[in-house]
This record gives C-alpha cells, sequence and structure tokens, in this order.
C-alpha cells in the first residue's frame, strides 16, 4: 500500500508539472482549445445540476436527457457522450465551488494520474516489481496520444480500465469478493465515462479473464463462473439504463455514421508515427498522416520495453527439450517452414507498412501485393510447423500462458481494430482484412460511432502492461546483489522514467485556444458561469418558458460558446453543438445565415421553433451590416428591443 501512495502522489505532481502552466489558472484556464472541451464543461454542468433531481424523483430519467440545446427536439444530451461517471467525479467539488472549469481541470488532471496510478497497480500485481509498474504507470498515463485528445475528456477519461483488470485479477488470483466488486465498479465507471471505450474495451475483458483462468487451470470452477456472472449481470444492468436513450436519438434523428466518416476517423498504418504537434520532441518530426484523428503515436520506449519482454520470454523457454522419443529426421523440414514463416511473416508486414512490392531478382518476379493470401499462408505454415516440432510445441505450450502473449497480442488486435473498416498504409488499403467492419455491421451501436482511431488509447494500455513486464526484466536485481548493482538499478529506472515522460511531454501546455470560424473571432477566454457575460443574467431572469436564439447563428465557433453559457440560466435555446445535429438545427442554419434570401420563411421557422426572445451578439458578427441585417429583419416582423447592453448584445422578445 505504501508503494502506491507514493506512487498517487509522484503521478499527481507529474501531472501537474507536464500540464504546467494550467494549475496557474485552475479555476480559469482551459486546456487545449475553447472547442469540445467547452461542449464537455456543459454536459457536466448539466449532469451536475440535474442528476441529485433524479435521483430524488424531481425529474424523470427520460427528461434528464432533454438537455436545453437544440430546442425544441428531446434527447439532446443523447447526441453526445453524457459524462455520467466524470458527473460522479465533480459533484462535491461543483457544489462547494459552482465553477464548472475548476471541476473540469481537476478531472483532465485526475485522468493522467488515475490511469497511471490504474497500470501501476496491475503491473505490479502481475510482476511483483513497485519499480517496473511505475514506469507501466508513467507510459499509460503519459502516452503521447494524450495531447492528441486533450479536448475530448471522454478520451482521457480512460483511467477505469486498468483498474477493472487489475480488480478482475485479484479476484481471480485471491478468491476475493471485494475485488470483483472493486473491478466491476471501475467498469461500470468506464462505461458512464466514455460510450467508445463501453463498446471498444468490453470484449477485451472477457477475453483477459478467461486467458487468466485457462492459465492458473479454473476454467471448470463452478465459484468463479458463478461470481463473475453476477458481476457481469449487474455491470450490465446498470449500464443498459444508459444505452436505451442514444438507440432511441439514433432512430429519432436517423443518425447512422456513413461507412465513409467511419473510414475518414480511422487510424492508418502510419498515424502511429504521427505525433501531435503540441509535443516537444516529436512534434515537428513524426508528422507523417496529417487527416483527422490521424495522430495515434504511443512512443517509442513502451515499444522497445516490449520487445524486451517477448524477447525475454521466448529466450526463458528456448532451451526446452524436445519430446521424449522425437525423431530427428524432420530436422530440415522444420527448418524449411521456420523460414517461410518468418519470410511470409516479413511479406505481410510489408504489405501492410508500404503496400507490398513486385521486384525482378535475376530474372525472377517476386510480387507481394495481396495481404490475404499472405496471411493464410502464414497460419498455414505455422500450423504445419507447429505439427511437425514436438520443441516449437513445448515453447508455444509454455509461452501462451504469459500474460505478455496475452497483452501483446490483445495491442495487435486494438491497433489492427483502430485501423477501422478500410485498413490502409500510405494511399493503399489492405482490402479484406477490416475486422472494424463486420463490427460496423453487425454489432449493435458501432453504426453509431464513427472515431475508430480512439481504439489507440486501448492499445496504448496493453503496451504500457507488457512495457512493464520489459522493465521488470531489465530492473530485477541480481543474484548476489552489490551496492553498484543498486546503483545502476536505480540509475537505469530514472533514465526509463526520464525517456518515458520526454516523449509525451507538451511544457508548455496550450491552453484557450481559440476556434476561428466564418464571423468574428470569439474572446480568448471563457468565464465561469458566476461571471457570465451580463446578456445571460438577463436570460436567466426571464420567465419560465422562455426560449432563447443566439445569432449569429450555426457558426461553431460561437455555437459551442452559446452551449457552455447555456448553462449559466438553463433556458432552452434552439443553438446547439455537439457530436451530431438534428435534421431540424441544419435547416434553422441554412435559412438563418441567408436571412435576405427569404426572410418570411426564416421568421416562420423562428416562429415554429418557439423562440420568445433573441440576442444578437454585434460584436461576434464578422461586419456590423450583418448584424444590422438581422436586427432590421427581427424589427420588421414586430419583434421588440428590450435592452441593448454595453457590450453590444443587445435583447429582443418576438412577440
Amino acid at each position: 500500500m505504501r508503494s502506491a501512495a507514493v506512487a498517487a502522489l509522484a503521478y499527481a505532481g507529474l501531472a501537474v508539472v507536464l500540464t504546467w502552466p494550467l494549475i496557474l489558472g485552475i479555476g480559469s484556464d482551459v486546456p487545449g482549445d475553447l472547442g469540445d472541451s467547452l461542449l464537455n464543461m456543459w454536459i457536466l454542468a448539466w449532469g451536475a445540476e440535474h442528476a441529485p433531481q433524479v435521483l430524488i424523483g424531481a425529474l424523470s430519467w427520460r427528461d434528464f436527457w432533454n438537455a436545453n440545446i437544440f430546442h425544441p427536439e428531446p434527447l439532446t444530451l443523447a447526441l453526445s457522450e453524457h459524462l455520467f461517471g466524470q458527473t460522479l467525479q465533480i459533484l462535491p467539488v461543483y457544489w462547494i465551488s459552482g465553477n464548472i472549469i475548476l471541476c473540469y481541470n481537476l478531472l483532465f488532471l485526475s485522468s493522467f494520474a488515475m490511469s497511471a496510478l490504474g497500470v501501476f497497480l496491475l503491473v505490479r500485481d502481475l510482476t511483483g516489481n513497485a519499480g517496473a509498474a511505475f514506469i507501466a504507470g508513467l507510459i499509460y498515463g503519459f502516452l503521447p496520444y494524450r495531447i492528441a485528445s486533450v479536448p475530448h475528456l471522454q478520451v482521457l477519461s480512460s483511467q477505469w480500465m486498468p483498474l477493472a483488470l487489475f480488480g478482475l485479477n485479484r479476484f481471480l488470483t485471491t478468491g476475493s469478493i471485494r475485488a470483483l466488486a472493486g473491478g466491476s465498479a471501475a467498469l461500470v465507471m468506464q462505461n458512464w465515462s466514455c460510450g467508445y471505450y463501453l463498446l471498444y474495451f468490453a470484449p477485451f475483458v472477457p477475453l483477459f479473464v478467461v486467458h487468466r483462468m485457462w492459465t492458473m487451470g479454473t476454467l471448470s470452477s463452478l465459484r468463479t463462473w458463478t461470481a463473475l456472472i453476477v458481476a457481469g449481470a449487474g455491470t450490465l444492468l446498470l449500464s443498459l439504463p444508459f444505452l436505451f436513450p442514444y438507440r432511441e436519438a439514433q432512430q429519432l434523428f436517423a443518425i447512422e455514421r456513413p461507412l465513409g466518416e467511419v473510414i475518414r476517423f480511422s487510424a492508418n498504418v502510419w498515424s502511429y508515427l504521427t505525433a501531435s504537434e503540441n509535443i516537444r520532441v516529436y512534434g515537428k518530426v513524426l508528422r507523417y498522416y496529417l487527416l483527422p484523428e490521424g495522430e495515434t503515436f504511443l512512443g517509442f520506449v513502451p515499444v522497445v520495453l516490449a520487445v524486451i519482454a517477448i524477447v525475454g520470454l521466448v529466450r526463458s523457454t528456448g532451451r526446452a527439450p524436445s519430446a521424449a522419443g522425437a525423431s530427428d529426421k524432420w530436422r530440415a523440414l522444420r527448418w524449411l517452414l521456420a523460414l517461410a514463416v518468418a519470410t511470409q511473416f516479413a511479406a505481410l508486414l510489408a504489405v501492410i507498412l508500404f503496400g507490398g512490392f513486385d521486384v525482378g531478382v535475376f530474372g525472377l518476379r517476386i510480387r507481394a501485393t495481396t495481404p490475404q493470401r499472405l496471411l493464410i499462408q502464414f497460419v498455414g505454415s505455422f500450423a504445419i510447423l507447429l505439427a511437425v516440432s514436438p520443441r516449437m510445441r513445448s515453447r508455444l505450450a509454455a509461452i501462451a500462458p504469459s500474460p505478455i502473449v496475452f497483452f501483446s497480442a490483445a495491442a495487435v488486435l486494438a491497433i489492427w481494430l483502430s485501423l477501422g473498416p478500410a485498413p490502409n498504409a500510405t494511399d493503399g488499403r489492405v482490402a479484406g482484412l477490416g475486422i472494424y467492419s463486420l463490427l460496423y455491421d453487425y454489432v449493435p451501436g458501432f453504426n453509431g460511432v464513427r472515431v475508430p482511431a480512439r481504439y489507440a488509447m486501448i492499445a496504448g494500455l496493453f503496451l504500457s502492461i507488457v512495457g512493464g513486464f520489459g522493465a521488470a526484466r531489465l530492473l530485477r536485481p541480481r543474484a548476489p546483489a552489490t551496492d553498484a548493482d543498486g546503483r545502476g538499478q536505480t540509475m537505469l529506472f530514472a533514465a526509463l522514467a526520464i525517456v518515458v515522460l520526454i516523449e509525451g511531454a507538451a511544457i508548455p501546455f496550450e491552453i484557450n485556444r481559440t476556434w476561428n470560424m466564418q464571423q468574428a473571432l470569439p474572446p480568448p477566454r471563457v468565464l465561469p458561469y458566476a461571471q457570465a457575460p451580463p446578456v445571460y443574467a438577463r436570460i436567466a431572469a426571464l420567465p419560465p418558458g422562455a426560449v432563447v436564439t443566439e445569432f449569429p447563428f450555426g457558426d461553431g465557433a460561437w455555437e459551442i460558446r452559446y452551449v457552455y453559457y447555456a448553462a449559466a440560466h438553463w433556458k432552452p435555446i434552439t443553438n446547439g453543438y455537439s457530436g451530431g445535429f438534428p435534421p431540424r438545427y441544419r435547416e434553422r442554419v441554412a435559412r438563418w445565415q441567408r436571412l435576405d434570401t427569404n426572410p418570411e420563411a426564416a421568421w416562420q421557422l423562428l416562429r415554429e421553433s418557439g423562440t420568445t426572445h433573441v440576442v444578437v451578439h454585434r460584436a461576434a458578427f464578422a461586419a456590423s451590416r450583418d448584424a444590422d441585417l438581422v436586427e432590421t429583419w427581427l424589427r420588421t416582423h414586430g419583434a421588440t428591443e428590450l435592452e441593448r447592453l454595453p457590450d453590444g448584445d443587445v435583447l429582443w422578445t418576438v412577440d
């Protein structure tokens, strides 16, 4: 327990240092850009205000999802992540401070530290080496991929995955029901924190459990299975209420991510060599795949450590004796098969990484461009090699139970899934090997999400665990130990930690970067709700039943500001920004951005939306004549000006 406490303090301190200078403005500054982070703050504020009402029966579960954007559409909270898990985390701080920026930043910082701690606990449990576990925690907690995901709190909130595996592993190794309950609670919190991980991580959990049970010979244990089934049923029951609103919203708004959109937001083989430009060491060098969600670089150190772990595992079984009585007459065949396996594997990698090759050597044409055929040949050759080689079978049987094998395979699978329905490298598609397309076609929910690249975080988790085994091999004490050995191990530990942190460092951390869209540039920061612009206090004082529309309408940089400040008054607004947009909102955008085209139709749409009040943010328009056009349109159709505020905001009432 002492090592865990020390690790937790160290990770928390590093989270503060590596996001410097965020801590200096923890109640006022926003990490990264003022984009999706503002949406997430509004979601958190909605949850903090309304979830307690659900618990005491003052608000129905369905009404909880009818948030105050995109009026008059229902279920608007289900157009993005609900962040219920994060809401539970911030409740005490929100009740005391009312400062959603402070709450958001505490969640943001804790996602680094808690993710690192979760891997520390799991790897320490698997290896028994606290030093190696600390390195593994650093890898996962401070992955370079996190810097590319800074605006997406739901993606950063990955700490519950290793904690779930830790609890399950403790249960499987000790039989502790308390550990099982803790692991299940962590899995529920993960499901409540990120819908992507609910879909993407869930299948890996039973695979991990079955592998561990097979390793320990408990697959036939009725007690173990009974406890796991009960825990699984409880996890499902606690997760289902959050799935039904999304299903209903998907049907109501006809939301289905087109296959082309999913492919666009998939990783590329070379995106794993593409880092966020904010990373100081590699940000200007590793820029191989500059497309949306294309910055999935996980670091070089974890890969090196993983290779050390895998090589060490294979070498530790390299001297396994052949089966008794095994004949040596097939030695030549075994060598030929081994060469074929290695060659086909190399050719398969060449196809995946470079699109293959077609060359002539001494008049012979050597071609490798079809991954399906190469994969079939590789699997077939390897199966034959196992059949004729007792030594290979015994070696495989010796290494298969190792967690290194499971997590290495899981990391490869997660990376492959991150490539989406049509895996590709450079400009060539690795045709026919898109495992994700099966999930998209046949598993409910997958056609409603669009970013397979987010499997990269799960791949980073598994890679960090394997890297922890590699660190354990490097840091294992020698026998007999000397003082020089101890100093050498300490220096190696420090060097590993420093290199891991340097790979993902983005100091000074970017804060308050403003989106620049069609209209005037928004202010360089947002304010806590208690200090919101004066017009929002006026809106808060409007009578019940008031519905607000804010202009300019439809500009993303401003719409997301309206959404953020909607938590300062909680009146319904027809504006909105989210992961999906209702069709009627898109119609309003088309009409209200071109008022002079058909002003009567635009006015009719305003009345149909239920709008009772309009705010014209004159300073937000790119040109004053555009603001004049909106005000003239309002006045011409009988709207009344209520108040013109000093900052240029004008409040109108619609009769």
